[in-house]
C-alpha cells in the first residue's frame, strides 16, 4: 500500500507542476482554488468499545477544492487517504467531506492565513480482528499559504483530527484526537 501512495503522490505533484502556469492570475482573487497536501498524523488513542489501543505515526495525502463564498471565506470539498497502523496492524482510511475556511490576508504580506473547520465521512479498512468501519470525522485546521508571484503557492497546515462517532455492525469505535502536520501547494 505504501508504494501505491508514493506513486499517487508523485502523480499529483507532477500534475500540479504542469497545471500551475495556466493559473497566471492572482490567487487571492480566484473564485476556486485547489490544494494538495502530504504529511503526518500523530499517534493517538483508538477505542473499540471500552478498550483503548495506541496508533502509530500515520502518513496521509489530502486534497481540496475551495470555492469563495465571500471575500474572506471559502467552503469546499476535501478527500484523502491515510494509512493508520498500530498493534502490528495497518489499514487505509478513505476520507471525504466538507471544510470551511476564513481567509486572513494582512496588508502588504505574502502570507495568507486560513483557519478552518470541517466534517467528513471516513471509512477504515479491516484492521486486526476488526472488520471495515465508518466514522464521522471532525477536523480543525490552520493553513499558512505562502503566496508567490507564479501562483504556485506553498502551504503548511497544522490541525487536530478525530473520529468522535463510528464503528461497524459488531463494535462502536472512535479515535483521536490526533495532531496533523502537512505540507503542500495551493493554486
Amino acid at each position: 500500500m505504501m508504494r501505491s501512495s508514493q506513486i499517487i503522490t508523485l502523480v499529483l505533484l507532477l500534475a500540479m507542476v504542469v497545471v500551475s502556469p495556466a493559473m497566471a492570475y492572482d490567487f487571492l482573487e480566484r473564485e476556486t482554488t485547489i490544494n494538495v497536501q502530504i504529511g503526518l498524523i500523530s499517534p493517538g488513542p483508538f477505542w473499540v468499545e471500552d478498550i483503548e489501543f495506541d496508533t502509530d505515526m500515520s502518513f496521509g495525502i489530502m486534497g481540496g477544492l475551495d470555492y469563495k463564498l465571500g471575500p474572506k471565506i471559502s467552503g469546499g470539498i476535501v478527500a484523502g487517504f491515510n494509512n493508520f497502523s498500530g498493534e502490528g496492524n495497518s489499514a487505509t482510511m478513505i476520507e471525504f467531506g466538507f471544510l470551511i475556511k476564513a481567509w486572513i490576508h494582512p496588508e502588504e504580506s505574502s502570507l495568507l492565513l486560513r483557519p478552518g473547520f470541517g466534517l467528513s465521512y471516513g471509512k477504515l479498512g479491516s484492521i486486526g480482528e476488526s472488520d471495515t468501519s465508518n466514522y464521522l470525522i471532525v477536523n480543525c485546521t490552520f493553513e499558512l499559504v505562502i503566496l508567490t508571484e507564479k501562483n504556485f503557492n506553498y502551504l503548511v497546515m497544522i490541525g487536530l483530527t478525530g473520529g468522535p462517532a463510528g464503528g461497524n455492525d459488531d463494535n462502536e469505535m472512535t479515535y483521536g484526537p490526533g495532531f496533523i502536520l502537512r505540507g503542500g501547494v495551493a493554486f
